[in-house]
């Protein structure tokens, strides 16, 4: 089976949780004899400026100056079409297949209603009238969890949804620690991997008071600017040695509360590190409270109450997520739309 995907990430971006997501079950389902396209553009999403102008003009923009839709449809001929973006790229596709009468299936996997606010200050209402407008059309709604299954329905989606986990790469991911990348830092050690754009709500975690070292993995728009505000109170690593690092630490801090599952948990847990966040969708579905992390919104009161959890109760809770059965899930759907 072929299938198109419309889709911010690129193939075998890591700085992206999408791009994670679809690097993984692209793997495992074209090693069973199918195929995932993408059908993307490379100018980031999120802008450093987050104004009005500067957000909503270039990503309602994309979808004009991307290569156009139809000849990708036209060159590829998939048997199915899945539209992971809400903007830009995915109302090209949204309009191809409306006009087409092709049936196709989307996702939900981004709190729009809070990260628009903190982009461009629109207020949640005026969001989701867009995004009842954006999804109707869509034969199936794919996203992660019941609790954000329920949050659609509590905002008037009326489509069919279907809900199924996300996983982690034991591959990847395990605990294999070197302590020759971190030396001369105090104990204990907090981190956080993330893509560094201002929705992950990073100052959540260097704004708090916590003993030892506070670390930032990751890169994005919004790097340069968290370096200098908080030069000297935390160390910014790039994307490399994450498994080594990751198993270095004491303790994974999730500030987001703008996704709606958060992939980076999951390689948090395989690496040994309980997580503390804020208790919002996606950390409440995965942690298990005083056995792998502690959601509070007191993120400091979690993140200290953490350094007693035993590193075999992580990895041991990353073991019921799994990427193959998020893999056959998405394929079953596909077929169904067939």
């Amino acid at each position: 089976m072929r299938i198109l995907l419309s889709t911010y990430a690129n193939r075998g971006s890591t700085d992206m949780g999408v791009g994670r997501y679809f690097n993984q079950i692209g793997e495992i389902l074209e090693k069973e004899g199918h195929e995932l396209v993408f059908y993307n553009h490379p100018t980031p999403l999120i802008v450093e400026k987050t104004t009005l102008k500067n957000t909503l003009i270039p990503i309602f923009n994309l979808g004009t100056y991307s290569k156009n839709f139809g000849e990708v449809f036209e060159s590829v001929k998939p048997d199915a079409v899945h539209i992971q973006a809400e903007v830009g790229l995915g109302l090209s596709a949204r309009r191809y297949c409306l006009t087409h009468s092709i049936p196709y299936s989307a996702a939900y996997h981004t709190n729009w209603d809070i990260g628009m606010k903190n982009w461009a200050h629109l207020p949640a209402p005026l969001v989701w009238s867009y995004l009842r407008w954006f999804y109707k059309p869509a034969a199936l709604i794919h996203t992660c969890t019941p609790r954000v299954k329920q949050y659609l329905r509590d905002h008037g989606i009326r489509n069919q949804i279907e809900t199924f986990p996300l996983g982690v790469d034991f591959n990847t991911f395990y605990y294999e620690p070197d302590p020759s990348l971190l030396t001369g830092y105090r104990r204990p050690y907090f981190m956080t991997l993330s893509r560094i754009s201002k929705e992950k709500n990073l100052e959540a975690f260097l704004d708090i008071t916590l003993p030892g070292t506070k670390f930032i993995i990751g890169n994005g728009p919004y790097k340069s600017h968290l370096e200098k505000k908080y030069h000297g109170k935390a160390v910014f690593l790039p994307y490399k040695n994450v498994r080594a690092i990751l198993s270095l630490g004491d303790v994974y801090v999730f500030p987001s509360r703008y996704d709606t599952f958060g992939i980076t948990n999951l390689e948090a847990l395989a690496c040994g590190l309980p997580i503390a966040a804020f208790p919002v969708m996606g950390p409440i579905d995965i942690i298990e409270e005083g056995v792998c992390g502690y959601t509070s919104e007191n993120l400091q009161e979690a993140a200290i109450a953490c350094l007693s959890l035993k590193k075999e109760a992580s990895i041991n809770h990353a073991k019921k997520y799994s990427w193959e059965n998020t893999a056959h899930n998405f394929l079953k759907h596909q077929i169904k739309l067939t």
